[in-house]
C-alpha cells in the first residue's frame, strides 16, 4: 500500500528548517464550509426570485446530492489512509522490535510514545497505568540506583549509547540485557530504545568468539564445528549444538532442511530448544541441555510438526562445568522402526 503523494510538500511557505510539515490540505476546511453556504444560498436565493417551487427543489437536491457524494469520497479515502497507516505501522513494528527483547520511542523528558508487544509482555501491570514513562519501566523492573543513573544520563545527553544492565522481567525472572540508546533526527525530540539479551559476542557463522588464550571449551572453536559439521552431513545425520542455557549456536543444514529453515537461519535468528522442540511430547530433557536419547517431535518453521529420534550429550568443562550440549538426530519413519540407531 502506498501512502498518497504530498504534492504541497513542494510548494509550502512554511520554514524549511522545521523537522516536520503537516500535510497541506486543499481545498480547506474554511473554503469548503463558504462554498457549501455559497451555494445554499444561490439555492434559495434564485427560485425565490423566478417564485417557482420545482427549482428550488431541484436545485437542493443537487447540493445534497453533491455534498452527500464529496462526504461518502472522502469517508472512502480517510478509510484507505487508516488502512495504509496501519498496515505501515505493523511494517515498522516488526522491523524495529526484529531479533529484540523489547523496542521503545520516548520523549527527551522520558515519556514513553511507542511501545512494542515486547514490551507489552515483559510488563503487563506497567502498561495498565495512566502514565507510562521510562522511570516507571526501570521501577517496575527493579532496576539498581547506579544503573537507573547511567541511562537517565545516556537520554540526557542525547548520543548513541549502549548500556548493559539487569532487569526483572515477568515472573520475577532476572534478564542481563544491553539497551540501545538511538536519537532520532526526525522528527527531533524523541529517542530509540532497544534492548536485547546479552550473550557473548559471536563471529559471523554464529560460533561463539575466542578470545586469546586457553579456550575454556575446545570443541566449540570454529574449527571443530566445521570438520564436525563436515562429517554429520556426509553421514545424513542432523546435528546442532547449545550453550548451558539451551539457546542453539550450531546448527547443520540438515535440521534447517527438515524443519524448513533456510541456511544458518537459526542461528541468526538466535532460537532455543524451546523454539524447535514441541514441548507438549518430549521429555523435559530435551527442553533444557541435559542428557537425553529417544523420540521427539520437532516443530517446524510454517507449522506442522515431525518426530525424530535423538541422542543429545552434554558437554563439561573445568570445575564439571556444563559448556552446552551436542546432539546428533535422525528422522523416523513410523512404517519402518528400524531406522531409529543409537550413535553413541
Amino acid at each position: 500500500m502506498r501512502m498518497a503523494i504530498r504534492y504541497t510538500d513542494f510548494i509550502t511557505n512554511e520554514d524549511s528548517r522545521s523537522d516536520f510539515l503537516p500535510r497541506g490540505r486543499k481545498p480547506t476546511m474554511f473554503a469548503l464550509a463558504l462554498l457549501f453556504a455559497v451555494s445554499l444560498a444561490a439555492g434559495i436565493a434564485l427560485p425565490a426570485l423566478v417564485l417557482n417551487k420545482m427549482i428550488l427543489i431541484g436545485w437542493l437536491c443537487l447540493i445534497i446530492s453533491v455534498s452527500g457524494w464529496y462526504v461518502m469520497l472522502e469517508i472512502t479515502r480517510s478509510r484507505d489512509l487508516i488502512l495504509a497507516t496501519e498496515f505501515q505501522n505493523a511494517l515498522f513494528a516488526s522491523a524495529l522490535g526484529f531479533n529484540n527483547t523489547f523496542c521503545l520511542i520516548i520523549k527527551r523528558e522520558g515519556s514513553i510514545v511507542y511501545m512494542d508487544t515486547g514490551f507489552q509482555k515483559m510488563f503487563p501491570d506497567l502498561i495498565k497505568e495512566r502514565v507510562i514513562s521510562i522511570a516507571g519501566m526501570l521501577k517496575h523492573g527493579k532496576v539498581t540506583t547506579v544503573d537507573k543513573e547511567k541511562i537517565f544520563a545516556a537520554i540526557d545527553r542525547g548520543v548513541y549509547d549502549k548500556i548493559i544492565f539487569e532487569i526483572r522481567g515477568p515472573d520475577n525472572l532476572t534478564l542481563k540485557v544491553v539497551m540501545s540508546l538511538e536519537p532520532i533526527i526526525r522528527p527531533s525530540g524523541f529517542i530509540l530504545l532497544r534492548a536485547r539479551e546479552f550473550v557473548e559476542q559471536r563471529t559471523r557463522d554464529g560460533a561463539p568468539e575466542m578470545k586469546t588464550g586457553a579456550p575454556t571449551n575446545p570443541l566449540l572453536t570454529k574449527s571443530s564445528i566445521t570438520l564436525f559439521a563436515y562429517i554429520m552431513d556426509r553421514m545424513n545425520t542432523g546435528v546442532y549444538m547449545t550453550d548451558p542455557r539451551g539457546a542453539i549456536i550450531y546448527a547443520n543444514r540438515l535440521i534447517e532442511q527438515w524443519l524448513g529453515y533456510r541456511d544458518s537461519e537459526i542461528i541468526l535468528t538466535s532460537l532455543s530448544l524451546k523454539d524447535i522442540v514441541h514441548q507438549g511430547s518430549s521429555h523435559p530433557g530435551t527442553i533444557s541441555p541435559d542428557n537425553f536419547e529417544g523420540e521427539v517431535t520437532l516443530r517446524k518453521k510454517e507449522g506442522g510438526l515431525t518426530k525424530a529420534f535423538i541422542n543429545q550429550k552434554v558437554i563439561m568443562g573445568e570445575d564439571n562445568k556444563s559448556l552446552g550440549c551436542v546432539a546428533i538426530i535422525n528422522n523416523i519413519v513410523e512404517k519402518d522402526p528400524s531406522i531409529k540407531k543409537t550413535l553413541w
